[in-house]
């Protein structure tokens, strides 16, 4: 499969999710070649909330059968310099807090940042 034609299979399965124009896949070239970006306009909650979006971009592409398609780099030797992953970067918008918890009455709160104070956001 060509990277082109590879890049537009992953772009339309993931607008079934996201929404048509939600989403940008680059590949890059030069001495990156065969990197891919995954832009999706989408905003999580917080880290926890990427994280589940994230596995959920990565069982979109297996169902789809592209996930096989994507490289890889590294080793899973623990010598190996700079550890081992997939040919990917996904991202989405910036999360709206660093960290959320819903409390015992119903109420949530939210760090702004690491290692900021607990806030309690008014319904």
């Amino acid at each position: 499969m060509s990277t082109a034609i590879h890049n537009r299979a992953i772009k339309k399965t993931l607008e079934t999710a996201f929404g048509r124009g939600r989403v940008t896949v680059r590949g890059s070239r030069g001495t990156a070649y065969g990197w891919l970006t995954v832009n999706i306009d989408w905003t999580p909650r917080d880290i926890e909330q990427k994280r589940e979006m994230e596995s959920l971009v990565w069982d979109l592409l297996a169902v789809a059968g592209l996930d096989q398609q994507i490289g890889s780099y590294g080793y899973a030797d623990p010598e190996s310099d700079y550890g081992s992953g997939r040919c990917i970067h996904i991202g989405f918008n910036p999360c709206r807090y660093h960290q959320t918890m819903r409390l015992s009455d119903g109420s949530l709160a939210v760090r702004r940042e690491y290692n900021a104070d607990w806030e309690t956001l008014s319904a």
